[in-house]
C-alpha cells in the first residue's frame, strides 16, 4: 500500500479519530455487500431513505462508521481503489446524524431549474470538487469531517479540513463551479485587456485599428507576455501602453537579454521606456 495511504491512516489513529466510509453502491462489485457480510455495517445510513428521494434508495450512497480498520474486508477495498468504490473520511467524534444531515443538505444539484443528485460518494467526484476549492472553502463541502482520503486517477490523495463543523449549504455551491480552461482564461484576459485599452488609451487604440485588428494584436502581446513570464498588472500595463505605438514596439530593447530573469527584464524595460505614461492598472 502507498505511503500516502499508510501515513493518513496512521495520523487518524494518532488523533483517535473515527473513520467514516462514503460508499458508492454502483461500483462493481458493490462494496456494501462485502462490508455487510463481514459485519462492518452496524452503524450505517442509506442517505436517500426518509427523504423526498427515497425512490432512488437503490442507488443511494451509504455512510458507515468503521471501528475496525484492520478488518480484511476493509483492507480488500484499500487494495483495489480502481473500482472507485468511494472514499474515507475521519471525524474527531463520531456523529452519523450530523454527517447525514450535512450530506442530505447537499445531495441535490439545481441548475437552471434542472435537478440532479450530487454523487459526492464517487471518489472521482469528490476529487474534482476539492480541486475546485481553496482550502478555506473545504469546511463548506466537508462539514464535520476532519480529513479525507480518496483515490484520484492513479494515486491516493488526502485533504485536511481545518475547521470541521456544521455549516449551511452555500448557494451557489463553490465546489460545483467549472474551472476555466486555458482557452477560456485567455479569452477572458484578452477581453479585459481590450476593454482597458479602449478605456485608457482610446486614441492610440483607434490609430492601431487603422492598420491592425486589435484582437489579433492583443493575441501577439499575450503570447509575448507568456513567453517573458510577465503576468502582473504592472507588467501588462507597461507592455500594452508603450507597444501601442509602432515605433516603440519595434525597439529592440524589448527583447530579453541572455540570462536575464523576468524581473530583471521588466525592470530594465521600465527604465528604457519610462518616458511614456500609462493610465491605470490592467
Amino acid at each position: 500500500m502507498s505511503d500516502v495511504l499508510n501515513n493518513w491512516l496512521g495520523e487518524q489513529a494518532q488523533h483517535n479519530r473515527v473513520l467514516i466510509l462514503a460508499l458508492d453502491i454502483l461500483a462493481e462489485p458493490n462494496p456494501v455487500t462485502s462490508l455487510y457480510s463481514a459485519g462492518l455495517m452496524h452503524r450505517s445510513v442509506q442517505l436517500y431513505r426518509r427523504t423526498p428521494y427515497a425512490d432512488f434508495a437503490a442507488i443511494s450512497p451509504w455512510l458507515t462508521e468503521l471501528h475496525n480498520p484492520g478488518a480484511e474486508a476493509f483492507r480488500q477495498l484499500l487494495s483495489d481503489p480502481q473500482r472507485n468504490w468511494g472514499w474515507i473520511g475521519s471525524m474527531d467524534k463520531a456523529d452519523l446524524d450530523a454527517l447525514t444531515q450535512h450530506w442530505q443538505a447537499r445531495m441535490v444539484i439545481d441548475e437552471d431549474g434542472e435537478r440532479s443528485l450530487f454523487r459526492f460518494q464517487d471518489n472521482r467526484v469528490i476529487a474534482r470538487c476539492l480541486n475546485n476549492l481553496n482550502q478555506n472553502e473545504y469546511p463548506l463541502l466537508l462539514g464535520p469531517i476532519s480529513s479525507v482520503l480518496y483515490w484520484d486517477e492513479d494515486q491516493w490523495k488526502s485533504a485536511d479540513n481545518a475547521k470541521p463543523g456544521v455549516y449551511a449549504a452555500p448557494d451557489p455551491a463553490p465546489w460545483l463551479r467549472t474551472p476555466e480552461s486555458g482557452e477560456q482564461a485567455r479569452s477572458i484576459l484578452r477581453d479585459n485587456l481590450k476593454r482597458w485599452l479602449l478605456t485608457y488609451h482610446v486614441e492610440a487604440a483607434a490609430e492601431l485599428a487603422e492598420t491592425r485588428v486589435v484582437s489579433e494584436w492583443l493575441e501577439e502581446q499575450i503570447d509575448l507576455m507568456d513567453q517573458w513570464q510577465w503576468q502582473t498588472p504592472e507588467q501588462r500595463e507597461l507592455m500594452l501602453s508603450r507597444r501601442l505605438h509602432p515605433q516603440c514596439m519595434a525597439d529592440v530593447a524589448w527583447e530579453p537579454l541572455p540570462g536575464e530573469t523576468p524581473d530583471l527584464h521588466f525592470a530594465r524595460c521600465q527604465r528604457v521606456f519610462a518616458d511614456s505614461k500609462a493610465g491605470a492598472d490592467v
